[in-house]
Order: structure tokens, then sequence, then C-alpha cells
């Protein structure tokens, strides 16, 4: 699973003891004791360590909801717990629906995957060298802007117009990795500009187009292109440990929104992420060939797999993993994972699903990093209780297996 996106800071401490575990309602014949009672010792152990201010978790298998539940501070301040509806910025998660969005339109008519960027952004430096399609699977050479040395220093708390902000990250030198197609490099300034792909194609503003064809249709109530200004009920806020004082932890810096955009500006709940991967890859977003491409690994113009030009910093030990198109697809200890992972200053997100146990499992924090050691241990939890069987299921939920709220 990747987990590149925007990094992160430490600003002012703020520090609390942890609350007790918050669950929302589930309908008795879905919820789990066994497993919950598991996850939250696991929680206990990561609250206990200084791990992480607070988190969310759902795990859903076979369509029910096993699990939907809430663990420490959404607010060290204020001492609000988290529960299982909080609000979480995804980071990097944002581009599953970024790549979606792309896809849909090119079902439309409205773009081909093969179309230059030069299309949809006509004064991009080379832009007519680059296909959508390197876009969407990080093989564009494009230099990933929050890669820059002064990006969190003097460009990240800024706002900016879209068309600003592509000029200024235009502008670096290099601006090119690598030549369009030759290798594979992570790049947020490839999704920034597939936002504006997105706009141009659609004649809607990206937030809009994402409400309109995503969000609503699928009943995903609490996700949003987030906006700071915006009063949210529930929402985290967001913190970075203190790496002078273990245990400890400090707000995290303030990031726009407006350069994180199609990259990774969204903010979620664990439930409704839980309810888009069981849409998307269940094949009720996109036609059986779009969803192919989009969960097909990514290639290089020579025809190798585009993995093979991974750079050793952007992998992960243990982990084989090939990028589609705005999502990942890995193999663990022969355990298959499709999904996403998001880091943005004082927010980690995980987003998985295992087919062959037809399992999703999501992980919302609000501290950097705060994903790492909880995880695994959620992955582990739910193949220790789970045969394995091929396929996603395909058969019409009853009422009580329905998602809640």
């Amino acid at each position: 699973m990747l987990a590149h996106l925007l990094g992160s800071v430490l600003l002012a401490s703020a520090q609390a003891s942890a609350p007790a575990p918050s669950t929302a309602a589930l309908p008795a014949s879905v919820a789990d004791p066994q497993l919950a009672a598991a996850v939250d010792r696991a929680a206990g152990e990561v609250l206990a360590a200084g791990e992480s201010v607070g988190f969310a978790v759902a795990i859903v298998e076979n369509g029910r909801v096993r699990l939907l539940r809430g663990y420490g501070s959404a607010d060290l301040e204020q001492r609000t717990p988290v529960r299982a509806d909080t609000v979480f910025r995804i980071g990097s998660v944002t581009k599953e629906f970024t790549a979606a969005a792309v896809l849909l339109l090119a079902e439309r008519g409205r773009l081909s995957l093969d179309d230059k960027l030069a299309k949809f952004v006509p004064d991009f430096p080379r832009g007519d060298e680059v296909t959508l399609r390197q876009l969407l699977n990080h093989t564009s050479g494009i230099a990933n802007y929050t890669g820059a040395p002064d990006f969190l220093a003097a460009v990240a708390p800024r706002d900016y117009a879209a068309a600003e902000f592509i000029k200024h990250f235009a502008a670096a030198d290099p601006l090119y990795d690598f030549a369009p197609g030759t290798s594979w490099s992570y790049s947020n300034s490839a999704f920034f500009l597939l936002g504006a792909v997105i706009e141009k194609a659609s004649g809607q503003a990206y937030g809009d187009f994402l409400a309109a064809n995503l969000f609503r249709p699928l009943g995903l109530t609490n996700t949003k292109l987030d906006d700071l200004a915006e009063i949210v009920p529930n929402r985290a806020e967001g913190y970075d440990k203190d790496p002078a004082r273990p245990g400890a932890f400090r707000n995290a810096t303030h990031l726009s929104m407006s350069v994180a955009a199609a990259a990774g500006a969204m903010r979620s709940t664990v439930g409704d992420l839980a309810r888009w991967h069981e849409a998307l890859l269940g094949g009720r977003v996109l036609k059986p060939a779009s969803l192919a491409l989009m969960t097909a690994p990514g290639r290089l113009a020579d025809g190798r797999l585009a993995s093979t030009a991974r750079p050793a910093n952007q992998s992960v030990p243990g982990v084989t993993s090939n990028y589609g198109l705005g999502i990942a697809t890995s193999v663990r200890d022969g355990r298959r994972g499709i999904g996403h992972g998001g880091s943005i200053n004082g927010f980690n997100a995980a987003l998985q699903t295992f087919p062959e146990i037809r399992t999703t499992v999501v992980l919302l924090t609000n501290t950097g990093g705060g994903t790492a050691k909880l995880m695994p241990r959620l992955v582990e939890l739910v193949f220790e209780r789970r045969a394995p069987a091929a396929g996603m299921s395909g058969r019409k939920r009853s009422d009580s297996e329905r998602w809640p709220g």
C-alpha cells in the first residue's frame, strides 16, 4: 500500500489523556463482539504507547458491517472523544475518487486516457508529451511539488487559485524527473493537474463534479472536498507526535486545502470509505472494463511494469506493490489488497480491501503516522478469523445488513 502524500511538521503543543472507546449503534445482527474486543485491545495498546491521539476503525465482511468504532480523542483541548462518525482528512485516499471521476468522464466520451495534458491545460510545459493515463499511474515524470525544499514552510500554508498553483509548480527546475512514460515516481503534481482536467472536461468545479457523480449517488454524506472555513460537525483536529517528549503531541502545521486539491484535500469517515470501496470494487461506480483498467498494474511505454522502476525510497519492505490508476494493488505475506493510504498534516489514513476474504478495513487517525502500527494489526485480526473465499460478494443484502446511517 502506498501512503506517500503531503508531509507534516509540528507546531503548538497540546496533550490530554485518551478517553474510552466510542461506538455508533449497529444492528445487532451484524456487530461482532469478539472482533470488537480484539480491536479494543489493539487500540488500547496504540493509545497507551502514545502512537496516536485518536482514530476510527471500520471492518466490513461480505457486505456486513462487523465493526464501526472510535477511539481516543478528536480534540485534545476540548477533550472530545473520537466517534464512529468523526470526520477526518484522508490525504491521498482522495486519489481514488479523482481517478474514478476521470474514468467516468472517459466512459461518457468527454475525454480519453490517451489524451494529452495539453488538451486540457494548454500552457503546461511539455504537456503535449504527457497522457492522462501517465498522470493517473505516476509515470508522467512531473516532479512532485511536495518534495520541494520550501514546500512546508513557504508554500503549504498559502491559499492559491488552481491556475496560480499550477503555474507555481510548473516553474520547478527540473520540472520532469524523467521523460514521460519511461519510469515511475509518485507525483501529487500529476493528480493536482487531473483536477484541472476534470473541471475542463466536465464544465464543473472538481468538488461539484465529485459530489454530483460520486458522493450523493452513493450516499457518502460525510465525504467532501475539505474547507477549513466550513463548520463541520464531528470534525477531528490534526496532531503530530512531539519528538522531544515521548507520548506527547503538538498541533499540526496548517496546510491549505487549495494546495492539496485533487491530490489529497478530501475529508470523510470510516463508514463512508468502507461504503465507497464496496461500491467501487463491487462494480456500482464504473463499468467492468473501466474498473479493470483502474486496478491493473501500470506499465511504462516499453511495456514493462511501472513498479520495476519504482525508486527504493518509495517502496515498502516486504510488500510487492503495483500502482494502477489512482489505486494500488499489493501483496504482503501472500495477502492481496487493493486500496490507498494517505498522509496530510496531522492526519493519516489507510483503506484496504482484501478480495479473497471479501473484507474491507478502514483506519483514519488524527495523528501524523498514526496508522503505521495499528493497520497491520487490524489486518492480522481479520485474517485470523476468516477463511479464504474467492471474489467479491454479488448477492443482494437484506435490510438487516444495510449500512447504518
